[in-house]
């Protein structure tokens, strides 16, 4: 009578452990499914944020270049205007001994 007594109460105490347990392995799974997502979540917005950062940084070598050329056709029309005020100013002098 006293073993079974002990039995009985060794199984309680087993089952008890057992659904502890349980409970413990399903707290677990839930926050792993909590953490997996936000995980997920945040490869996703790095996967978003890497590729907009691709497209500003072709945006800005496109840019770049544009700037570039432009420098380039700003330098060529100052030359331009420089060579054509100084064909104005022997003009004007030619001009200037003609009417003289």
């Amino acid at each position: 009578d006293a073993m079974d007594k002990a039995l009985c109460e060794s199984i309680q105490s087993l089952t008890a452990s057992t659904m502890m347990l349980q409970e413990v392995q399903s707290q677990y799974n839930t926050e792993k499914k909590r953490l997996e997502d936000a995980l997920n979540g945040s490869r996703k917005q790095i996967e978003v944020l890497s590729e907009k950062l691709q497209k500003e940084e072709r945006e800005t070598a496109t840019l770049c270049l544009k700037i570039t050329s432009l420098e380039s056709a700003n330098l060529s029309l100052n030359n331009t205007i420089s060579t054509k005020r100084e064909e104005i100013g022997k003009l004007e002098a030619r001009v200037n001994t003609l009417t003289t």
